[in-house]
């Protein structure tokens, strides 16, 4: 793994694909990159592909999403290591990888901006509810 720990406001989060760790990290940027190598024309289709796991999609995202503290050449090295390795028995980690990744840049680019996460708030509220059931008899 990097010596760094990932930044979940930049959309950072670590992943382990075979025996590789890495980072990935969802910025804009990289996600049009990503969009224009996949083929997709939405980022809709976009998601879809990643949650779903859609090979060429996996593949192109290691190879743009992935960083490294020592640079381009050493994330590039790294990603192309990840993608030997991959295979349908990393989709589990691929998916929570790329779903944290997401959901940190949406959620904290929200916060940044003063934008409510409702969510949040739903979870809250939820939280402090008391149930309006009745005892059950038995």
């Amino acid at each position: 793994m990097t010596d760094t720990l990932p930044n979940p406001l930049r959309g950072e989060a670590t992943c382990r694909i075979g025996d590789t760790d890495l980072v990935l990290v969802v910025e804009f940027g990289r996600l049009a990159t990503l969009c224009e190598v996949a083929g997709c024309d939405t980022m809709d289709l976009l998601y879809t592909r990643l949650i779903g796991f859609h090979p060429k999609t996996v593949m192109a995202a290691l190879r743009v999403l992935t960083i490294h503290p020592e640079g381009d050449k050493a994330a590039r090295d790294l990603a192309h290591k990840a993608i030997a390795e991959l295979s349908g028995a990393d989709e589990q980690a691929f998916r929570k990888a790329i779903t944290k990744a997401l959901a940190g840049h949406i959620n904290d680019g929200k916060k940044l901006r003063g934008e409510t996460d409702h969510l949040t708030d739903l979870e809250k509220a939820f939280d402090a509810a008391t149930s309006g059931n009745a005892l059950s008899p038995s």
